[in-house]
């Protein structure tokens, strides 16, 4: 977990189904094997991993404090490894967030069951205001196969019925709502200017997501609240539950839908 005293540390989290990528996105953001990386098909991330690192191919030094998350609620929120693992995710968050990259792969660009269900139970926990800290990365943008995938680009960022303007409607965000979307490939990226230009890209668009906040990192009320439970035992107790409250809300605006 990161201190609040590391105040010029990036704080950055990589959400998203299984096989969109998080892992290797975060390892070419520190240009090393800094997570275990899958097929593409498996679970390989078991639980939420945090560590501290410098962002390789910024413009200057620049350390950044990397959270990688496996499915947190792929299965029931009541199950008991998945509770734990939130628990500890949401404590590793409690002194701020720079960015969320919402993590998707570029040959389905679906808004999936999963990544739905995720950003309600954000939304409801860390306030509308989260929605400024979200980056929108699409992976496997690599250099050879771009031309081929420039439809689903425009599908993405088209005004009136793409990718961006989806989330708008079914999370009932305002128009102005126009989040940072990066394309990147994460292949080779200690020797491929493409694949590092694009990771610079996303590290402006970190930068902008701070500077939106006056130069600080996102929290909220319930940070806030996390953080002044004196005991850890506490602290977990009331995330669970709120947890637990946030999806039995979501789960009542279901039915009554």
């Amino acid at each position: 977990m990161i201190s609040g005293e590391e105040k010029n540390t990036f704080v950055v989290s990589a959400l998203g189904a299984v096989g969109t990528g998080k892992s290797s996105l975060l390892n070419a953001i520190t240009g090393e094997y800094t997570f275990e990386t899958g097929n593409g098909v498996e679970l390989t991330t078991q639980q939420v991993n945090g560590i501290t690192k410098e962002w390789k191919f910024a413009p200057s030094l620049q350390y950044c404090h990397l959270i990688d998350t496996p499915g947190l609620i792929d299965s029931s929120v009541h199950d008991r490894q998945s509770i734990q693992e939130m628990i500890k995710y949401f404590k590793s968050l409690q002194y701020g967030v720079s960015a969320f990259f919402l993590v998707f792969n570029i040959n389905d660009i679906r808004l999936d069951a999963y990544t739905q269900n995720m950003l309600v139970l954000f939304h409801q926990l860390l306030g509308k205001d989260f929605w400024n800290f979200v980056i929108i990365v699409f992976t496997h943008v690599d250099e050879e196969f771009r031309d081929d995938l420039e439809d689903n680009m425009d599908a993405v960022t088209a005004s009136d019925d793409g990718f961006v303007a989806e989330i708008r409607r079914i999370y009932k965000l305002s128009k102005s709502f126009e989040p940072s979307v990066v394309f990147t490939s994460t292949q080779n990226v200690r020797n491929s200017s493409y694949t590092q230009r694009h990771i610079r890209e996303l590290y402006y668009a970190v930068g902008m997501c701070e500077a939106r906040n006056n130069g600080k990192r996102f929290t909220c009320n319930w940070f806030k609240q996390i953080m002044s439970i004196p005991g850890e035992e506490q602290k977990s107790n009331f995330i669970a539950e709120s947890i637990k409250d946030a999806w039995s809300s979501m789960s009542n605006v279901c039915q009554i839908q």
